[in-house]
């Protein structure tokens, strides 16, 4: 089958088209990249905060940050304590995750509550395992995970009257307050084990 000079002009003038789009498409999606990198960049005052060692309690909304610890803005100066860069950062990146969790195990009390529906079975399960075994879950991430439980079961009642997303921000201001507080000799035993 033979084209005719109109399909071909045709055929020509999309794929033209498409090669000028498709660039610019892709430089589209890099750009929310590069700005989600820039956005998480520990700026100056974050670096200083970490420099003093007082990041945790002195950066507004903390647990939305990554660590400021593992800033290059520390490495370069002199008498950093790596090991407990290290320890900090992985205890920040620990209560990060148990504040998402003890929120949501906090939501899932409320609903219990509310409702007389079970609480999740799984939950049951992992509270009366770190009840039986705490050692088990070793480290940071398991003693703050066990904190969330016990933290959602006892605050069930920061959800009541609010909007989600207020009640959310709550509760983990609340578990971060005792999180970035507790001592970093529990993420060294992880470490030494």
């Amino acid at each position: 089958m033979l084209l005719s000079p109109t399909h071909f002009r045709l055929n020509f003038s999309l794929l033209v088209l498409l090669l000028i789009t498709v660039p610019t498409s892709m430089a589209q999606e890099k750009t929310p990249t590069l700005q989600s990198i820039l956005a998480n960049a520990t700026t100056a005052e974050e670096a200083e905060f970490a420099r003093q060692g007082v990041a945790e309690t002195s950066i507004e909304n903390a647990w939305e940050r990554p660590c400021p610890y593992n800033s290059s803005r520390l490495w370069g100066q002199n008498g950093v304590d790596q090991d407990e860069v290290l320890l900090r950062c992985s205890r920040w990146r620990d209560c990060k995750t148990a504040a998402d969790d003890a929120s949501r195990f906090t939501e899932g009390f409320f609903e219990h509550h509310q409702t007389g529906q079970q609480i999740p079975p799984e939950w049951a399960q992992d509270g009366e395992d770190l009840a039986q075994n705490d050692a088990e879950f070793g480290g940071g991430l398991g003693h703050t995970y066990n904190y969330a439980l016990k933290f959602a079961e006892k605050n069930w009642r920061l959800f009541e009257g609010r909007s989600a997303t207020e009640a959310d921000m709550l509760v983990k201001k609340q578990y971060w307050q005792w999180c970035a507080a507790e001592p970093l000799s529990i993420w060294k035993s992880k470490l030494d084990d």
